[in-house]
């Protein structure tokens, strides 16, 4: 399907919606659980070419073993869309930016059911002319220029966890956690006039962890507060 920038949100501003650390979303990226993206500034022209590592014993080094007949032209127009590779996302999280030609390599065909590994520029191998201080002329993209999909902000996708966000049940917790708070106060033993007792719900946790043979760390500590949140939550959502 094809991306617009309609599509995409800074990754920044994902966080902050998902009540997540930038770093947590990075790291699903890296475990394929999201695809990241930049946005084009320039348009510019590039040449990609089929590469394979070949150690060179004598000199116990890799080199690029390189194949130019099979060379790829690409175009890249400004605002396009740009997919982040495994080695841009690594650079993200231990540098805080990568490098665009992780963005340019990505462009190529897939190399897979050939005798190459990967891509690289023109300029990478031999275009020498156009370096800079001795090595390739390529921008770093900052943190602030990484999106991600809309739709993947709080789709079942999304499996990170941090501390900020745990601290913080989701809607649907909490809309569990009060229906069956109402259910148990049914039972004049769990309810106080005409609401949920939570002090005797909090006990009834304790009850159950010990019946169940279930670790109680943190039973006996529950926020009343956010079996206060959940009732309230609960009632925004009635019919």
């Amino acid at each position: 399907m094809t991306k617009s920038l309609r599509d995409l949100i800074n990754l920044s501003e994902a966080a902050s919606t998902m009540k997540l650390d930038v770093s947590d979303l990075l790291f699903d990226a890296l475990e394929g659980k999201l695809d990241l993206f930049t946005i084009s500034k320039t348009d510019r022209t590039i040449d990609l070419i089929p590469c394979k590592k070949e150690w060179i014993d004598e000199e116990k080094f890799f080199i690029d073993n390189y194949d130019q007949a099979n060379s790829q032209h690409t175009e890249i127009n400004i605002g396009q869309i740009l997919a982040l590779n495994e080695s841009a996302i690594k650079g993200l999280i231990v540098n805080k930016h990568c490098s665009e030609v992780e963005l340019l390599r990505n462009l190529g065909d897939d190399l897979t059911d050939t005798d190459f590994d990967h891509w690289r520029t023109a300029e990478e191998l031999y275009d020498h002319h156009k370096w800079v201080d001795g090595k390739p002329s390529y921008k770093e993209v900052e943190l602030d220029n990484i999106f991600m999909l809309k739709s993947e902000v709080n789709s079942s996708k999304q499996l990170s966890t941090s501390p900020v966000n745990n601290a913080l049940a989701s809607n649907t917790s909490l809309k569990v956690i009060g229906l069956l708070m109402h259910h148990l106060a049914k039972s004049p033993k769990y309810a106080s006039g005409t609401t949920p007792n939570k002090s005797q719900i909090k006990e009834l946790l304790l009850e159950l962890a010990v019946e169940m043979d279930v670790n109680n760390y943190g039973l006996s500590k529950v926020d009343e507060r956010l079996l206060a949140e959940a009732m309230k939550f609960l009632e925004t959502q009635k019919n």
